[in-house]
């Protein structure tokens, strides 16, 4: 069980705040896994590893995270940097497990 959330104004201390930020990357790591479940499902459906670099898609999605970053008051470049990272890692991974697969046939 977690610790009910302090709003940024309710932390009086740098524990506080740090508390805090280890909360919500505990929920970030699981978000992530559970992202990761679907990229893991995605490359076992994909056949061919070139499937996997889908550029109108990754830029429909870098479209979604600039725009929901702006409704958030969240720095657009950089939720679009963090994006693009996670973006490259995923394709990289389901090329692998794709081309892995056809190896194995």
């Amino acid at each position: 069980m977690t610790a009910a959330a302090k709003l940024p104004a309710e932390c009086e201390s740098k524990d506080d705040v740090r508390a805090e930020i280890d909360r919500i990357d505990q929920g970030l790591l699981a978000l992530l896994a559970e992202r990761h479940r679907y990229v893991t499902r995605m490359a076992e459906i994909k056949t061919d590893p070139h499937e996997a670099y889908d550029p109108a898609r990754i830029e429909a999605v870098i479209s979604k995270v600039r725009t929901r970053s702006g409704d958030l008051e969240l720095d657009e470049d950089q939720a679009e940097l963090l994006w693009r990272t996670l973006i490259d890692w995923n394709v990289n991974y389901e090329k692998g497990i794709i081309a892995a697969r056809r190896r194995a046939r």
